[in-house]
């Protein structure tokens, strides 16, 4: 998990410096980067679920911003 995490991280910071220099186009370049950040945040969230020493609040707060994340792609790419 620790190699999809640290990937999708590289692809949140890759896709956020292309959408900042105008490389790629921002209706491109931001889903992607906020699908990849929402994801990475569902994966910390199961990694915080399945971690002894962490509280239940941790789990719940980021799995509620990975939910969050995931519905303002969905808003931005098909309503937006």
């Amino acid at each position: 998990m620790k190699i999809v995490k640290t990937l999708l991280s590289v692809i949140t910071i890759i896709f956020a410096g292309l959408g900042l220099f105008k490389v790629l186009s921002f209706d491109i370049s931001n889903p992607v980067m906020f699908t990849s950040l929402a994801t990475f945040l569902l994966l910390q969230s199961i990694e915080y679920k399945n971690t002894v020493g962490k509280s239940k609040s941790d789990f719940v707060l980021t799995f509620i911003a990975a939910l969050f994340v995931y519905a303002v792609v969905i808003y931005n790419v098909f309503i937006g």
